[in-house]
């Protein structure tokens, strides 16, 4: 290294800055024709992608579930404070709909599937 001048250092490094922002204009390309929009940052000075780029975020549908949740808790407790049935559905029968313990219907499911495996293998053989 010692033998290379201050311009052959000067080159090398314009050129793997050159080849770094190549790298990242063809990745926003790639991720805006992948997902519509660049995640990537740009750097200061960095190419732009041409065309236009909007700046929409995703629809998430978080908020709308939440919304949901809380508002389907309430209507359970409202059901139980004042002994309201829907649909011939008590908010007892919901509780222990909410609680049930299906661990041991997977169990026999699962248990099942492995006999039947074991048959088939058994068969095969």
């Amino acid at each position: 290294m010692r033998d290379v001048s201050t311009e052959q250092r000067l080159r090398l490094i314009q050129q793997v800055r050159s080849r770094y922002h190549e790298n990242q204009y063809d990745l926003s390309n790639r991720e805006r024709i992948l997902y519509g929009k660049s995640f990537t940052q740009e750097a200061p000075g960095s190419v732009q992608p041409e065309g236009p780029v909007t700046d929409t975020k995703p629809f998430s549908s978080f908020k709308l579930r939440l919304f949901l949740a809380i508002l389907l808790g309430v209507a359970v407790i409202s059901m139980d404070r004042n002994q309201i049935k829907i649909a011939g559905i008590t908010s007892e029968q919901i509780y222990q709909a909410i609680s049930a313990d299906f661990e041991e219907h997977i169990e026999n499911m699962v248990a099942a599937m492995y006999q039947e495996d074991t048959a088939n293998t058994a068969s095969e053989e």
